[in-house]
């Protein structure tokens, strides 16, 4: 059965979908008049629920209200302030507060326990700071009129500044270890340090001599166990292992650096493919001492016929015989066209230097 006042065409018994709400529009709940009873439904209890667990509660604090640091830094500062943020905030101020305090109870216990008077007699074990404070003020400011009050022996406890330096040494030589002096005791073991003094402090393997300051030390000259042969080289990074930087990594023209691995050399000599692609000037010279044509020449013979009277012409256009004949032939002396290129000749083969700038040094190792 059809209701008679269903909402939006309704053709089903269903209250909270077929009545509309009549009533004023509550905008802090999103309702309207016009809505249906669902809506109007679900808008409460999502406001409800919100006010319940505080997330909908919003909180408007009066501009002249002055929060104090200690609760505004737990407060949100780019949202809606509800009454969830404030709780907290207020409940964590409130524990750092309670922090604050025990640990300065813990301070005052500290201050406040049992004094030992000593040599003091104002106060006893019992007497408050004030008054301990008091009497050692009331303590140093006699000092100056009664130096015998500190009962100091200066004879015993100092010393004249002119006989520290003596006291010093003499402290020194009776504390001295047996390495003392070795310069081995301020270096890092088995690290090349550069050197620049006099070499005749070693033998002839690069080994510091016992019995002296360079004993353990040795000349990066490669001769002695466990030192490297430093001379003319610098150091690169051991690249054993993964993850290495592609331009470093061994592969290609990287070699693969291991411990004591010597590479590289002072001078280079590039091969042809490894010179650059390039051009030269070309010189062309043409000899031509002489050369010869053919040509073809054409002659034409004409003959009048004369008179009984061969000594007058009696008509040139009369009886006229023509006769033609063709020469031809060489002229010139055949000797052939000679054409030079010449390419201007570049580089010659010698290798070039691959030194980085540097000074030279010893090198020197600590080993133990």
């Amino acid at each position: 059965m059809a209701c008679s006042n269903c909402f939006n065409g309704c053709t089903e018994i269903v209250s909270d979908q077929c009545v509309k709400y009549t009533g004023i529009d509550v905008p802090v709940l999103g309702i309207k008049k016009g809505d249906s009873l669902s809506y109007v439904e679900q808008a409460l209890i999502t406001f409800l629920t919100s006010t319940l667990d505080g997330t909908g509660i919003k909180i408007t604090i009066p501009e002249t209200t002055v929060i104090c640091n200690l609760v505004q830094k737990y407060l949100p500062t780019c949202e809606d302030l509800t009454a969830v943020n404030l709780f907290n905030a207020l409940i964590q101020a409130a524990c750092e507060l309670q922090t604050e305090l025990d640990a300065t109870n813990d301070r005052i216990d500290v201050i406040e326990s049992p004094y030992l008077p000593g040599c003091f007699t104002t106060f006893t074990e019992s007497s408050n700071t004030h008054t301990v404070v008091q009497e050692i003020i009331t303590k140093v400011c006699g000092i100056e009129s009664d130096l015998s009050a500190l009962a100091i022996d200066l004879s015993t406890n100092y010393v004249k500044l002119s006989d520290l330096c003596t006291l010093i040494i003499e402290c020194i030589n009776q504390n001295t270890p047996a390495d003392s002096g070795k310069y081995y005791t301020k270096m890092v073991p088995y690290t090349a340090v550069e050197y620049y003094g006099d070499i005749n402090v070693f033998d002839s393997s690069g080994k510091g001599f016992e019995g002296t300051p360079w004993e353990k030390i040795y000349l990066c000259n490669g001769q002695n166990p466990g030192v490297p042969d430093k001379r003319g080289r610098v150091g690169v990074g051991v690249t054993f292992g993964t993850g290495m930087d592609a331009a470093v990594a061994p592969g290609g023209l990287n070699p693969t650096y291991n411990l004591f691995t010597k590479a590289g050399t002072n001078s280079v000599t590039l091969s042809r493919p490894q010179i650059p692609s390039h051009t030269h000037t070309a010189t062309v010279t043409i000899n031509d001492p002489g050369h010869q044509h053919n040509y073809e020449t054409r002659i034409t013979n004409n003959r009048a016929q004369f008179s009984s009277d061969e000594r007058e012409v009696t008509t040139y256009a009369m009886s006229t015989l023509q006769t033609q004949s063709s020469v031809t032939g060489l002229k010139g002396t055949g000797v052939g066209q000679n054409v030079f290129v010449t390419n201007a000749e570049e580089g010659g083969g010698l290798p070039h230097a691959n030194n980085q700038p540097a000074i030279a040094c010893y090198y020197i190792m600590y080993i133990p």
